[in-house]
Formats: structure tokens, sequence, C-alpha cells
């Protein structure tokens, strides 16, 4: 592979557009000449978190090869302005024309849009319709079909209502599937899937859009379609609309890539496969654009800082900051007058500083409107900072790094309480007791998974249930149910119960090891806690089991500075609105008591 020169650092800010404030990320070009302009379009709802890493490295990738790659947040996603709910197709092929222009204002050099996913046929849209010169179409595995890929989207419900113990998911699931979703959805109703409060009208627009019906005539097409193995065909879709487009004049480069579908995975994934064919077809192009283009390094000052919607004289500041000689980006939500104690997000699991369904965004801005700053940011390997991926017990020196960014930009601010889910909380508590600014602790359904302790859960909380769930009955009197496979599966889980099977924990440690170490680290603080537990998750209840089956637990969780909080419906990641707004209310009102 070619060696290419180190990119200037990259630059975060805010870009107004006549609907409210888009964050950014500008990857400068390296060198003296810029080879060109690419706009980042992101895929849909939490395809997008997980993606988030994979377009970063290889947003830096494309700035050491010489282009200037910005990363577009669209409105109601991401950091940007707006409500997810408030999103409309439109709105978001609007916020294209703004970056467009930034880029041109910036650069003056060929643009290629570059999508992934429902990013790549928006991508599609937009260059059917606009009127400036595109130069190229980069589509990581673009959604052929919008009617398809929002059948795909409401199935989310139906599974999650399926798995939901309790609550309304039997009467989700009993609702006519995805059929009858669609119905009430193109019928004017809002649905609230995964966590996004979708729109009729952002539907109606997905639902529409046809990748036949958008031949891009004016620039090369190359389309990178993934595959789990080299050796499978190309599905007959992808084969039928490559046909058509090509008949139709379409200067189609279609190449199938070995990938991981990064954008779905159940952890962060990378596919260094798709990273290298992608840089490769750009080192392909030849140069475009004048000597000194790229001279523009440094030049480019953010705009003021926006005023978060809905909380008057609240703002965001974008934050760069480093950690271990790598960069890492935040968001910092301020009230017009902080309170003394201030609060740090830190992010767990496969997500980035967004958190799923924007549940970090919103608990940030909440917290602004009710007079608390709130740090969210991306420790090394995750979201848009750099360096590798990293587990979340080696993560001190990123919270003591974000923990004095906080404290640099709100000199007012006298302590932090940190709040974390799942594994951000595990991390909370492994750092706090040795960070004497550290003065409370939020922590939300801990991690303290280990296979056995997994394996018994699973048995106590989910197949107990099952067992005296009349619908598995109905399945098994129906034959719907494939009996063998739940047997091996129940016998699988049952033998990691019983002690069988690897004996490692996600970390890779014996199997107590995580439980102890994290009731240690608990004991050694001496602050104010918050446990928040969903009732229907089974992280929460492996935490409340190996907590009931120790003296130890049950002593540090008993102590006076710790208070307890329970949403008996609420899944892993509290995805419904009022499940979030109740953690809100928690939390502000419990940050307010002492």
């Amino acid at each position: 592979m070619t060696a290419h020169p180190k990119p200037p650092g990259a630059e975060p800010f805010f870009l107004q557009t006549g609907l409210g404030q888009r964050f950014c990320l500008f990857h400068p070009p390296a060198g003296a000449r810029c080879r060109g302009a690419v706009l980042y379009i992101h895929p849909f709802g939490d395809e997008m978190n997980k993606a988030r890493r994979m377009a970063a490295v290889q947003a830096r990738a494309l700035a050491a090869q010489g282009y200037g790659v910005l990363q577009l947040d669209l409105a109601g996603c991401g950091d940007s302005g707006g409500e997810f709910a408030e999103a409309r197709w439109d709105t978001w092929k609007g916020d294209l024309a703004a970056g467009c222009a930034w880029l041109s204002a910036r650069l003056d050099a060929p643009l290629t849009l570059w999508g992934l996913r429902l990013g790549a046929l928006l991508a599609l849209d937009y260059a059917h319709d606009v009127r400036h010169p595109i130069a190229r179409l980069v589509l990581w595995q673009p959604v052929q079909n919008g009617a398809t890929f929002l059948t795909q989207f409401l199935r989310l419900l139906t599974a999650n209502a399926m798995l939901a113990e309790g609550g309304d998911g039997k009467a989700a699931a009993k609702s006519g599937g995805t059929a009858a979703l669609r119905a009430t959805l193109l019928g004017g109703e809002m649905l609230e899937v995964a966590g996004y409060e979708i729109a009729p009208a952002l539907a109606a627009a997905i639902d529409s859009r046809d990748a036949g019906k958008l031949a891009p005539l004016g620039c090369p097409v190359h389309w990178l379609e993934t595959s789990a193995s080299a050796e499978r065909p190309l599905t007959p879709a992808v084969t039928r609309l490559a046909d058509a487009w090509r008949e139709a004049g379409v200067d189609l480069h279609l190449q199938q890539v070995t990938c991981t579908p990064f954008w779905s995975t159940q952890e962060i994934a990378e596919s260094p496969e798709l990273l290298a064919a992608t840089s490769a077809l750009f080192d392909a192009a030849p140069p475009a654009g004048q000597p000194g283009q790229a001279a523009t390094h440094g030049t480019h000052t953010a705009p003021p800082a926006p005023v978060i919607p809905g909380a008057p004289a609240c703002r965001e500041d974008v934050l760069r900051f480093s950690c271990g000689g790598e960069a890492l980006f935040g968001i910092l939500s301020v009230p017009a007058q902080p309170a003394k104690r201030a609060v740090l997000i830190v992010v767990g699991g496969p997500q980035y500083r967004v958190g799923s369904h924007r549940q970090f965004t919103t608990l940030a801005r909440g917290l602004a409107a009710q007079g608390i700053a709130a740090l969210r940011f991306d420790y090394r390997g995750m979201g848009d900072s750099h360096g590798a991926m990293r587990d979340f017990e080696v993560v001190g020196e990123d919270l003591r790094a974000a923990v004095d960014t906080l404290f640099t930009a709100l000199p007012g601010v006298e302590e932090v309480v940190i709040w974390g889910l799942c594994d951000g909380a595990s991390a909370a508590i492994f750092y706090a007791a040795d960070d004497a600014r550290v003065s409370g602790l939020v922590l939300l359904n801990p991690w303290v998974r280990t296979s056995g302790g997994h394996a018994k859960a699973t048995i106590k909380h989910y197949y107990r249930a099952r067992l005296f769930d009349p619908e598995l009955w109905k399945k098994i009197l129906r034959g719907q149910l494939n009996v063998g496979a739940a047997a091996a599966s129940f016998l699988r889980i049952a033998g990691a119960a019983a002690g069988k099977g690897t004996g490692k924990d996600k970390a890779g440690a014996a199997p107590a090891a995580l439980p102890e170490r994290m009731r240690a680290g608990l004991a050694r603080f001496r602050g104010k806690v918050l446990l928040i537990i969903s009732g229907a998750d089974l992280t929460a209840q492996e935490f409340l089991d190996t907590a009931a089956g120790s003296d130890q637990w049950q002593a540090v969780l008993a102590a006076p500075q710790v208070s307890r909080q329970t949403l008996v419906e609420a899944d892993h990641t509290f995805s419904r609105r009022v499940w979030k707004d109740q953690v809100l209310h928690w939390t502000g009102d419990w940050l307010r008591s002492w």
C-alpha cells in the first residue's frame, strides 16, 4: 500500500444551517495538494452507532491520502440538533447540501459522496436531484429498496416485543406484525421503534425510495457490496440492479468485498478488507484540484457554540483533548449558570458518546436544562477518538483526561459525578476511588458478566418465564418451535451454569474475578451512589443475583450512601422515551438532593 503523510488533526465543530446546528468532524487533507473533497453520509438509527468507528478510521485514511473528509450528523441524529421524531428526508437532503457547500468553500475540490446503508440511498437521491457537480459516488452496502428497509426496521419492534418480559411487549407482538405496524405508521401515527420515534412523513419518504429509479448518470459509481465469504455470489437483487443501472448508462464499478457486517454486529467490529478496498479506489483516482488548495489547514474557525433546542441559555461545546498521545473527542452540554457539581457520562458497550437511540445526547441536554453541565466523550478506540480499541477495565487514563478537560472547560466546577451504563458503570467503579474530584456515581445495570453467572440468570429469569408462557406451548402444539434446537440451547446454558465450559468471562479472567474486583472498587469509594436497575434486563438480573449471593456485596449496597431505583418494565438501554425521561428525572433529583 502507498505510504501517505500524516494528516493534520481532525476539527470538530457545529455547522449552522437554517434548521439548526449539525455536528461535523472535518479531516483536513495531508500534503500540499488536495486531491478531492468527501462527504460521509451515515446510516440509519443504531447502525450509525455501530459503524461510527469504521467511518472515522476510513475518514482518517482518506485524509492521509490527500482528501478532505467531512463527517456530518444529519438532523435529529448523533450530536446534531433536533429530535429524531422531527427528522424528515428532505431535511436530511438539505443537510447534505449544507455539507457540500461547506466543503466547496473550504476546499473547492471535486466532490465525492460516500454513503453507508440508508446513507447510500440518501446519497443516490440527493445526487439524482442536485445541480452542483458530483465527481464520484462511493456506496458501502447500499440499501436498494426503502420499503424493504422500512419493513426490516419495523421488525425490531416485533422482535423486542417477543423478547420483552411483561409490559406491553406481548400486546405489540400480537398487533399483527410488521404489516400492521406499517399500516399504522403510514396511516399517520408516530411509532417508537428500538428507541427511535419515527414520524409518518419520514417513514413514507423512506418507503418510496428505490435505487432502481435513481440511476446516477452524472458520475462514476463505486459500489462496494459486502459478503461473509469471497466464494459467495452476489445476490440476485444486487445483480438485477447493477444490470439495470448499466443498461441505463451508469458508469458502475461493482466490487464484492469480504466484510463483517459491522453496522449490525453485537460488538464494535472493523473490516480491514473494506478499508483497504476503499482506500485503493481513492488511491487509483487521478489527483484533482490545483496546487495549494489544501493550504487552508488550520484556518477554519468553528462558529459560536449552539444553543440547545428547548433549553434556553444552554449551549454545547465541542471538545478535542489528548490521552496517551491520541486525540479524544467529546461534547459538553453547558447551562447558563452551571452548578458546582457536573456529570461525566461514560459510554459502555458497542456505542459511542451519543449512545443507543441517542440516549446520552438526550441525557446530557436534559441535565443541562436543569442547570447541570454534562460531558460525554469517546475514549481511545471508540467512535471518533483515535487509538486502538480497548477493554472497559483499562480506560482509567481516558476517564482522568476527560475529568481534567471538564474542570479546565468549566473553572467553577468543584466536583464531578460519573454516570455509566453497563460496562460504563463497571469502568466508573474501577476509577472513582482513585480521583478525589469524583463525589458520586450513577450506575445503571452494571456489567458483572461471567459465563456461569450469565447462564444462571438466563435460566432463572428467561427460561422460567418462558415455561409459563401460554404462547410457547401454543407454538409447540402447532409445531412452530424447533424443540430439539431449543433443548440443545438450554442444555448448553445449563452446563455453563453448572460450571462447565471455558470458565472465562468477557475480560478473559476467572469467573469470580470481575464481580469481586468491582465489589472491592465500590467498597473503596466513599462518595454517593445511585443504582438504577432495569427489571427486564438479564445484565441487571445477573448483577442482582451476584449481589444477593454475596454477604460482602450486600453490605456494600446496604451502605447509607447508596440509593436505588428500579424501572420494572425497562430494557437494558431504557429504550422507550418514558423510561429515558424517568432516568433523567431520577438522576437530576438525586444530584440536587445532597
